[in-house]
């Protein structure tokens, strides 16, 4: 009966699901790179992120392309383990879904095939499944999974070194104007209705977010949905598979969490703060949670740039959510919101465009008491590629004296003679004896 029901579910693959989802499938930028030919010992591409981010549509994306490239149907093997049609997994129905797509198609296995396997954390021991395979088969493999976990020092030694990863975040703003269709000069030249256009939908991308399935629902609908989200990814990817036993505080955490993005988070106070309340796991619980929200692909931690990574703790850090959408549902409405979200969306997209880099994003503090919102760097030798402050407005000249003080301090101390501020609409250049300050509307520099 499982062979049959996988049978099914491979065939149905090509004859009706693919089909059907490429009529409503935005390209997303993410590169995975020039296809492998099949062969034994290919690395495995691996596509992590949050649930609900889009890497089902990157596979097929992927497999679009491949066909479209000349490869056969029936040399494409895409398989859904998050199907609860063959719940209870076990260690063996990797191979059952390989040996029964090769007898479906005998000639797959001499001319090579690709497989695309979804969510594929939910089997036990799937990365020892995965090494035999891309050792003795002629394949090129590709995998998804909801938690970073599968590429860190949980995963069995026989599957590392025998991947590349690649971090699938929700839409970014580029790809927001591409679902909606907004006009986009890729040039760089935009007329006074493009400027409109792409000004309002910024601040819409910026309470909206970027999870595919929320884009065309109302205010209401949208915040439930996005709700949900996270309270789905904390009893699956956190409580259940971390074995956290208090499920309410786990949820309430991350509700705080996720409304505190783009401040400063405080392991101290929340213990102190559930103390208060009657309950409290402990600091070093506290902190094993926030750490499985950030493996689970729900928030992000930035820490101080420093040489000693024993301070980046104690030195304070923030929290950006995985999507600016995820704070506006879940943080109660205050006078910074838009702030933060937009200091939300920075972050991701440094994180979008730093991954190719050695290095880490971090928050920076200088001697005179300021701060750097964002410092893209080199922590071990010191070194700054980007400086980058976010502001709502600098109409304001305390805050604009604050914010260009602050970015010429560092720039001085990093020798650097550019740096960044960005704003929600303002645009000019401020020459300081360091260099130049490129102050940039949020549109503009989130398009890239």
């Amino acid at each position: 009966m499982a062979n049959t029901t996988i049978a099914t579910l491979i065939e149905d693959f090509h004859a009706t699901v693919l089909p059907a989802h490429l009529k409503r499938m935005v390209n997303r930028d993410l590169s995975l790179g020039t296809p492998f030919d099949p062969a034994p010992g290919n690395l495995v591409k691996v596509v992590v992120g949050m649930r609900r981010s889009g890497k089902t549509y990157r596979l097929f994306q992927q497999i679009r392309d491949l066909l479209n490239s000349g490869i056969k149907p029936e040399q494409i093997c895409y398989f859904n383990f998050d199907d609860d049609r063959l719940r209870p997994f076990t260690a063996s129905t990797i191979d059952e879904v390989l040996e029964t797509f090769f007898e479906l198609h005998p000639s797959s296995r001499s001319q090579g095939t690709f497989l695309f396997f979804d969510e594929i954390q939910e089997v036990p021991n799937w990365d020892i499944a995965a090494r035999r395979i891309v050792d003795t088969e002629k394949i090129t493999m590709y995998v998804t999974g909801s938690s970073s976990r599968m590429l860190s020092t949980d995963v069995a030694t026989e599957f590392r070194g025998r991947s590349i990863a690649y971090e699938l975040l929700p839409f970014s703003f580029r790809e927001y104007t591409r679902y909606h269709h907004v006009l986009e000069d890729r040039q760089g030249m935009f007329d006074k209705e493009q400027r409109s256009l792409l000004k309002r939908a910024c601040r819409d991308y910026l309470v909206q977010g970027g999870f595919p399935g929320v884009q065309m629902l109302d205010d209401n609908e949208r915040a439930g949905v996005l709700q949900s989200y996270a309270q789905f990814t904390v009893a699956r990817d956190v409580v259940e598979r971390h074995g956290f036993s208090n499920a309410a505080f786990a949820r309430n955490l991350a509700r705080v969490s996720l409304a505190s993005s783009g401040r400063d988070f405080s392991i101290s106070k929340i213990d102190g703060m559930s103390r208060s309340a009657g309950y409290s796991p402990g600091r070093a619980t506290i902190s094993a949670i926030i750490d499985a929200f950030e493996d689970a692909h729900l928030l992000h931690q930035v820490y101080e740039f420093t040489h000693s990574a024993q301070k980046v703790r104690l030195g304070g850090f923030k929290v950006y959510a995985e999507d600016p959408g995820l704070l506006c549902a879940l943080a109660p409405a205050t006078s910074d919101g838009l702030t933060r979200a937009l200091e939300t969306a920075v972050y991701l997209e440094m994180r979008r465009r730093a991954s190719s880099r050695v290095g880490s994003i971090a928050l920076l503090k200088l001697k005179s008491g300021k701060e750097i919102d964002f410092i893209e760097g080199d922590e071990a030798f010191g070194i700054a590629y980007e400086l980058i402050q976010v502001s709502l407005s600098m109409k304001n000249e305390a805050t604009r004296q604050r914010e260009v003080s602050a970015l010429q301090e560092a720039m001085a101390r990093f020798e650097k003679n550019a740096a960044t501020i960005i704003t929600l609409d303002e645009e000019s250049n401020i020459n300081v004896p360091e260099g130049v300050i490129h102050v940039l509307p949020a549109w503009k520099w989130l398009l890239g």
